[in-house]
Formats: C-alpha cells, structure tokens, sequence
C-alpha cells in the first residue's frame, strides 16, 4: 500500500470491509478522507493510470518526497465503468442503486465524471447519418437541438438531488473535458508498450471523426467542432447545475479545459495518456483539497501539491 495510505478499491464489498476496519481506528477513520467515486473511462480506463488512479495514488516524485495526496490518506469507493454514458450512468434505476450505498457510510466528497461518451459514437453517427459539408456553427447548431445537454443535465441533476438528499452538505465535485488533440486517431497499444491489456482493445475508437467526416471533412473543422461539444457541456451542463440555488450549491466543477494542449499527452481522440493524466490529477488535486479543508485542515501550499 502506498506510504500515503490512500486505498484502492474496485469491489464494494471490499469497500465495506475497509471501511468497517478504518471505524474501528477512531483518529485514523477522522482524518481520512471516504470519497464516493462514480464515472466514466476518465475515472477507469485500464489501458494506462487514469485520473482517479492519480488521485487514489501518489506520484513517484511525491512518494519519494514524502508528500502525501489527502493528509491521511483516503478510502475511496469506486463504481466507474468504460463507455459508460451520463443518462445510464445516473438513470432512474442506476441512482437508486448507487444511493442504497452512499447512504450506508460517512462520505465526505463525491466525485463525478461523465457526460463524454453521450456525444459521440452513436449518437454522432445518426445526427449525421447521410449529412453533406456544412460549417462548424451548423454542426454544433445540430447538438444543441438535438436536446442531449439537457438530457445529460437532467441526469445530472438526478443523481445530484440523490446524494443531497442523503447527505444535504456533502460536496460533491464533477469535471470538465479537456480539448482533443488527436481526431480520428486510436491509441497505438502493442504487446511491448501495454503488456497483455494490448490483446482486449481491439474496438477501441476512434469515437468522432468517422461520425462526422461527412460533414466536417477538414481535420481542424473537427477539432474546433470537439472544442465546440466541450465548450456547450460546460456552459450547458456543469455551469448552470454549479449556479443553481436549489441544490444548495453543493455542485462544482474542475475545470480541465486547455490543460492538455500538447498531442504528446493524448494517447487517442478522447483520452489522454498516462503521463496527461496525471497532469489533469494536479489540477483535479487542489480543488479536491479545497472541499476537504475541514476535515484535512488548511492545503498546504502550491508546491507542495505539484502544481
């Protein structure tokens, strides 16, 4: 286990046994962080270390240092899944399931991340079916009407009102997407750069560019209609749940986008690379810190989170 004491768990029961042993160590279970976590391939991707693998483990760099992620550590319970769409995700039936356990124990923080995969793939592919060249503006134009902001953000909101219902102060903390680099490109994993994982991703994007080439044939038309896409999910989605009053302003954002404007740190259309991920990490890092401050004390300063 890292010296840092934060755990990795990927089975809820393994989750429930950690947690009831860590009740049993009254000041090491006061000051650890337990951090719901529910998400898409940002947060479980295993083709390379994800944004949450970040988060649940130091750096080699602040291992060394001995700098620690949340102070004691943290008990993180992770439900995240690859491909893995918002309006699934937080459905009607997903929720409910998913508050039958967050209602079972003391968490401190909820992380979310989804909304990616609800605009492309499918439903790229039939909001463009047969569609000639048109404009940037005309294609996004065609998202916006589609109605999928909305029907994320009502998925959004659901899963949102569950967790304040359970637990009214409890903050919980979603994240933007950060602009692709590299459309109409899947990552290149062999046997000597992934290992035996490089046998199971046959299938693996790209998720835009196919989709859209039609209508958007030039590769910056593509990128600008990805920013696009992005842009709307936060001005859309993120900003107006943040805003509203009546969810007791327990919702925020991180805000990712730009972070990653090097294509070295992408590893395909939608992800980034181990190394970008972990960039991402840092920034995800400090405003974690922000909504744990009462029970971690006081961030330490800049340097000490790496960014």
């Amino acid at each position: 286990m890292p010296s840092s004491q934060s755990l990795l768990t990927t089975r809820t029961g393994q989750f429930r046994d950690l947690y009831r042993e860590l009740e049993r160590h009254l000041a090491a279970f006061h000051s650890t962080p337990v951090i719901f976590c529910v998400g898409d391939s940002w947060f479980a991707t295993p083709l390379a270390m994800n944004l949450l693998d970040w988060l649940v483990y130091p750096t080699p760099e602040d291992e060394a240092a001995g700098v620690p992620l949340f102070g004691a550590g943290g008990l993180f319970f992770r439900s995240e899944r690859v491909g893995e769409l918002a309006i699934d995700m937080f459905s009607p039936n997903s929720v409910v399931d998913l508050a039958s356990w967050y209602r079972d124990f003391a968490f401190d923080l909820v992380l979310l991340s989804g909304g990616g995969n609800d605009f492309v793939g499918n439903f790229l592919a039939q909001l463009f079916k047969g569609a000639g060249a048109m404009s940037v503006d005309a294609a996004f134009a065609r998202v916006e009407a589609s109605g999928r902001y909305d029907a994320v953000r009502a998925s959004y909101h659901r899963m949102i009102e569950a967790c304040r219902a359970v637990k009214p102060q409890t903050p919980i903390l979603a994240h933007s997407y950060d602009y692709p680099q590299r459309m109409g490109q899947r990552a290149k994993f062999t046997l000597g750069n992934l290992g035996l994982a490089a046998l199971f991703t046959h299938g693996v994007g790209p998720w835009i560019t196919p989709n859209i080439a039609s209508a958007l044939p030039q590769v910056e038309q593509q990128r600008e209609f990805a920013k696009a896409m992005i842009d709307g999910f936060v001005e859309q989605v993120l900003v107006p749940l943040r805003d509203d009053p009546a969810s007791g302003r327990v919702f925020d954002f991180v805000d990712l986008r730009g972070t990653l404007p090097d294509p070295e740190y992408w590893a395909d259309e939608m992800h980034p690379t181990s190394v970008g991920f972990a960039m991402l990490a840092r920034v995800f890092r400090r405003q974690m810190r922000r909504k744990l401050s009462i029970k971690l004390g006081p961030p330490p300063d800049r340097d000490a989170l790496g960014g």
